[in-house]
């Protein structure tokens, strides 16, 4: 039997992370985690060096860095299947990251942006989710969020493996994935300075 919380702990935190909107609940079956890395941290909330820190990590997401620090392309495609110049993330835009497994198989995942918030003062990312054809089904966000003298690059996710390979790779796709996720915040702890 699981221990039940004490009356006096609260369940939930006391302010929502903004990525767990959205990403939404997870469905039942899927794996969840959330990752994150401080990008800066002062005594004083008012210090400028924090500004400094959530501009320049915002710019970041805007511009896709944690996928591109982490050695992935981006392909968007125009409603005439044309390549184009890479935007920002913004709600609805469709495309693929495509990386190399073990620096030999190419893998392309598409995936659609369904949530992207650059206009806080606080908080900055965005969110995905899968489209057919990638190896995961679930949704990934990248947010950054400032308050009491810290600045910190979240990645949270919920997945579950549906391609064939996916499945089968079981705990190496996990690998893989944790493996991912490790770059994703280095890319935004070391790029962003």
């Amino acid at each position: 039997m699981a221990p039940q919380p004490r009356p006096s702990q609260p369940l939930q935190p006391p302010h929502p992370h903004p990525g767990d909107a959205a990403l939404g609940p997870a469905p039942d079956g899927y794996r969840y985690f959330r990752r994150s890395i401080p990008l800066a941290h002062s005594f004083d909330p008012r210090d400028a060096g924090l500004d400094r820190a959530f501009e320049r990590a915002r710019s970041m997401l805007q511009s896709w860095g944690p996928q591109i620090g982490a050695g992935m392309r981006i392909e968007v495609t125009a409603a005439q299947d044309e390549a184009v110049p890479l935007p920002a993330p913004s709600v609805g835009l469709e495309g693929q990251l495509i990386s190399r497994v073990a620096r030999v198989i190419p893998l392309r995942a598409p995936f659609r942006v369904v949530t992207a918030e650059f206009a806080s003062a606080d908080y900055a990312g965005y969110a995905y989710e899968t489209l057919p054809g990638h190896p995961e089904d679930g949704r990934e966000a990248f947010y950054v969020t400032r308050g009491e003298g810290l600045v910190e690059f979240t990645v949270m996710a919920f997945s579950k493996s549906v391609l064939w390979y996916s499945r089968l790779g079981g705990p190496v796709t996990r690998i893989i994935q944790n493996r991912y996720t490790n770059k994703y915040l280095l890319a935004m702890a070391v790029h962003h300075r």
